[in-house]
C-alpha cells in the first residue's frame, strides 16, 4: 500500500512538501536505513507521518494521518535511571504484536539514555478526528507490555496532528551508536484500535510510584525487578509456561496482598470484558513472561566472549547486566539469623571487560521461605549440570571451586538506601 507522508527542508518553515513512497518498507529503505551525520541536527530535514490539505504545516491542514510515531526522549537523573526502555524492549513489544514497524535511534541517542522513534504502518489513513483515540489505544496496547515505563518517556508531542519529526540523524561523536531497523508485521487496524475508545496518556498522567512509593520487594519497581530476577534464573532451563507458572506463585506468595500481576495501575493488569480478576492476573502474568523471555533471547543473540583472563579488580562498582564466564572463590556455609541454612558465594568473573570483578550470591536452604529454597535450588542444579559434579545440597557447590562456568550476571539495583549490586541472574547450560 502506498503511503502519503509530507517533509520539510528544515523544521524552521512550516512549508510541506507532498511525498508518496511505494510501501511502508520502502519508506524505511529509502529514508531511514542509514544516517545523516551532522554536529547540528537542525540542518537536517523532518517528515510529517500526515498528508495536507493545504501545503502549511497546521493542525487545521491535516487531511489524513498515514502512521503512528511515538518519540522516546529518556534522560539521567530523572530518577528511572535504571529501568530505561532498551531499544529492544520496544522491538519486543512491536514484535509480540505483530506490528509492522520501524525503529530509528534520535540525534541525542546515548547508550546510557536511549533515545528513538517507534513509527508504526497504518492499515488505511485515519482523519484528524480519529488521531487521539487510535494513538492513545496503540500506547495502551505497548505498554501492557512495557509495565507503564513508555508513558513515562513518551514526548507528548504524538498527540500533536501536524507534528514533524527529524529524519535519522545522528552526531559525529555518538555516530557508532546509532541504529535503525524494520520488522515486517500487519499494519496497525486503525478500525479495531478507534473502537477501544483509549484514552491513556490524554487523560493519565505518568506519576512516579503511584499510588504507592516503591519500598523494597513491595514497590511497583522492586516486584518487577525481583520476578524478572527469577525469570533469568529459568530461562534455560524452563518453558515458558512452567516459567509463567512459577512466577504468579512467587508474586502471590511473596507479595501477598500487594501482587504486581494484580496492581490495576497498570493498563495490562485491569479485567477485559467477561474476565474475572484473577484470569487477567494470570493473563499478564503469560504476557510478561513471554516478553521478557523474547527480551533475553534477543540480547543473549550477540555472541559471549569466552576467552578467560587472569587480573585483579579494578573497581568495586556494580556491573551492567551481561554474560560473562565466572568462577566460584569460595562459598562459606553459615545460618541466617532465624537460623535457616545458607551459603554466601563469592565468584569472580573471568571474562569480557570486567574481568576480574567479584560478586557474592546467597543461596537458601532449609528453614527458609520455600520461594527462596526453590530459587536457591535452581541456581545449585544448573552449577551442578554446567561443571558436571553432583552437588546434592547447597553446602556442596564448593566442589565446584574454581571451575569456570557461564552465566548471566544481573545488575540489581539498590533501595532504601543500599547500593546497586550484582548476583547471578542465570547459569547457562545450553
Amino acid at each position: 500500500m502506498a503511503i502519503k507522508y509530507s517533509s520539510q527542508t528544515t523544521a524552521k518553515t512550516n512549508v510541506v512538501t507532498p511525498q508518496v513512497a511505494p510501501s511502508f518498507k520502502s519508506l524505511f529503505e529509502t529514508s531511514f536505513q542509514f544516517p545523516l551525520i551532522s554536529s547540528d541536527k537542525t540542518k537536517a530535514s523532518t517528515f510529517i507521518p500526515a498528508s495536507f490539505r493545504v501545503q502549511t504545516r497546521e493542525d487545521r491542514s491535516v487531511d489524513t494521518s498515514t502512521m503512528i510515531v511515538f518519540d522516546v526522549d529518556q534522560e539521567l537523573g530523572k530518577g528511572y535511571d535504571d529501568d530505561m526502555i532498551a531499544l529492544e524492549d520496544a522491538e519486543d513489544a512491536l514484535l509480540d504484536l505483530g506490528l509492522e514497524h520501524f525503529i530509528y535511534t534520535s540525534h541525542k541517542h546515548t547508550l546510557a539514555a536511549p533515545r528513538f522513534r517507534i513509527v508504526i504502518s497504518a492499515s488505511r489513513p485515519y482523519y484528524p478526528a480519529e488521531h487521539l483515540s487510535v494513538r492513545a489505544a496503540v500506547l495502551e496496547q505497548l505498554d501492557e507490555f512495557l509495565c507503564g515505563r513508555l508513558l513515562r518517556v513518551a514526548d507528548e508531542c504524538w498527540k500533536t496532528l501536524s507534528q514533524c519529526y527529524y529524519v535519522y540523524t545522528a552526531h559525529p561523536d555518538r555516530k557508532q551508536f546509532a541504529i535503525s531497523f524494520y520488522n515486517p508485521g500487519a499494519p496497525a487496524d486503525i478500525d479495531d484500535y478507534k473502537l477501544h475508545q483509549s484514552t491513556y496518556g490524554v487523560e493519565t498522567e505518568y506519576k512516579p510510584g503511584a499510588p504507592r512509593k516503591a519500598t523494597g520487594l513491595t514497590g511497583t519497581r522492586g516486584r518487577s525487578y525481583e520476578l524478572n530476577r527469577i525469570l533469568g534464573g529459568m530461562i534455560t532451563s524452563s518453558t515458558e509456561e512452567v516459567i509463567a507458572k512459577r512466577l504468579f506463585e512467587v508474586d502471590n506468595t511473596l507479595h501477598a496482598g500487594n501482587e504486581y500481576f494484580r496492581d490495576q495501575q497498570y493498563p495490562r493488569n485491569r479485567p477485559r470484558a467477561g474476565e474475572t480478576d484473577e484470569a487477567a492476573a494470570w493473563r499478564s502474568c503469560q504476557l510478561f513472561t513471554k516478553s521478557h523471555i523474547n527480551s533475553l533471547k534477543r540480547k543473549a543473540r550477540k555472541p559471549v566472549d569466552t576467552t578467560i583472563i587472569v587480573k585483579k579488580s579494578e573497581s568495586r562498582e556494580a556491573m551492567p547486566t551481561h554474560d560473562a564466564m565466572i568462577k566460584i572463590k569460595s562459598a562459606k556455609v553459615g545460618k541466617t539469623k532465624t537460623g535457616a541454612e545458607t551459603v554466601l558465594m563469592e565468584l569472580q568473573v573471568m571474562s569480557g571487560e570486567h574481568a576480574g570483578r567479584h560478586l557474592w550470591h546467597r543461596l537458601y536452604g532449609a528453614g527458609s521461605h520455600e520461594v527462596a529454597i526453590k530459587i536457591s535450588d535452581s541456581i545449585k542444579t544448573k552449577i551442578a549440570k554446567a561443571t558436571k559434579l553432583e552437588i546434592p545440597a547447597i553446602s556442596d557447590v564448593a566442589k565446584a571451586y574454581d571451575m569456570p562456568m557461564l552465566a548471566r550476571i544481573k545488575h540489581k539495583p539498590g533501595t532504601n538506601g543500599y547500593p546497586a549490586q550484582n548476583e547471578i541472574g542465570d547459569i547457562h547450560i545450553n
